[in-house]
């Protein structure tokens, strides 16, 4: 049974935390792979809190499968995707110059399971004050502002997957097992409403993995877009071992990173077939500053020195030889 006893709660990109300590996520990166109509979802979700005890809280459009997953495949994904780097080599003086700028209305669990450090309840439900009082009878504690953002979800019929995390090594910054969830869906979507209710700027970079490039619509339409980092086929291939787990035959991967402010999200990521194929990798260019010898506004100081010793040196030549054709007349 879950019982964790939370007293602060905070939100990631798909989903939302509440712990016995203040949490905040610094880093998701999930994996959405589309087989037909099944979806999965694989997180890893890297925070910054002192909690021994907590619990995720996530949305999903149908009843999900839940795994553990390894956490080596987003080290692989990110091996596989990683963009090109060209450097940019900028002089600058020494003294500094050009250096750069700073139905039932009740709560149902259709499934409890425990599986690693994980103990997971599926809820259905329409209303979300019952889903809430659920929740609080198994000791979460919700904030109002969540219990409002799960209401939307539960009236489309989806399911909350309440995960209660428990660290063996004392704290969850030590990080956790990613967590897969495997459902079936005629629109794949990655969750992105709960997020609205975070305090702090939401970090994501998100893989989708199908049998083309896929296009993701904006959480925050008034806000940035998600950024193409990645896109191009991937096949099975020894260098990448977890990865080639997930590959039967040539696969299509395509990568997103964006960065979202909370109060501008408004609705989930929608994923949908792009119109091309065509591969991509994203290019970063570094600039690297690199200090002259010598300031540079005393380069002309010096050249102009150099000119005037070896014009001396020409003026004794030629009064040494004007002297000698003097003593021989």
């Amino acid at each position: 049974m879950l019982a964790v006893n939370p007293a602060i709660s905070g939100a990631c990109a798909c989903g939302a935390f509440v712990a016995n300590d203040k949490l905040r996520a610094l880093q998701e990166t999930a994996l959405v792979e589309l087989t037909g109509r099944t979806e999965s979802i694989t997180l890893s979700v890297q925070t910054r809190s002192e909690a021994n005890q907590a619990a995720f809280l996530m949305p999903v459009p149908a009843r999900a499968r839940f795994e553990v997953a390894d956490g080596k495949l987003f080290t692989e994904l990110d091996r596989v995707s990683r963009p090109d780097v060209e450097v940019r080599r900028v002089r600058v003086d020494g003294g500094g110059a050009g250096a750069p700028p700073g139905a039932d209305r009740g709560a149902t669990v259709v499934d409890h399971v425990e599986i690693g450090p994980y103990e997971v309840a599926q809820l259905a439900g329409t209303d979300a004050t019952a889903v809430t009082r659920w929740l609080g009878d198994n000791d979460f504690t919700l904030p109002v502002a969540l219990e409002g953002a799960l209401g939307p979800y539960l009236a489309e019929g989806w399911l909350v997957v309440a995960v209660r995390l428990a660290p063996t090594s004392g704290s969850l910054s030590a990080g956790l097992p990613p967590m897969r969830l495997v459902f079936e869906t005629d629109t794949p979507v990655y969750p992105m409403r709960l997020s609205a209710t975070a305090e702090n700027r939401q970090q994501l970079r998100l893989y989708v993995l199908a049998d083309h490039r896929m296009d993701v619509s904006s959480p925050a339409p008034q806000g940035s877009v998600p950024e193409l980092t990645f896109a191009g086929e991937v096949k099975p291939d020894p260098q990448y071992p977890t990865l080639s787990k997930a590959l039967v035959g040539p696969r299509f991967l395509t990568r997103y990173d964006g960065e979202f402010n909370p109060a501008q999200i408004t609705d989930d990521i929608r994923i949908t077939r792009s119109a091309t194929d065509e591969p991509h990798r994203a290019v970063v260019f570094v600039t690297e500053y690199v200090r002259s010898p010598w300031p540079m506004p005393a380069v002309p100081l010096i050249l102009l020195g150099l000119t005037l010793v070896a014009g001396a040196v020409v003026l004794v030549r030629l009064r040494s030889a004007r002297a000698r054709r003097s003593a021989a007349g």
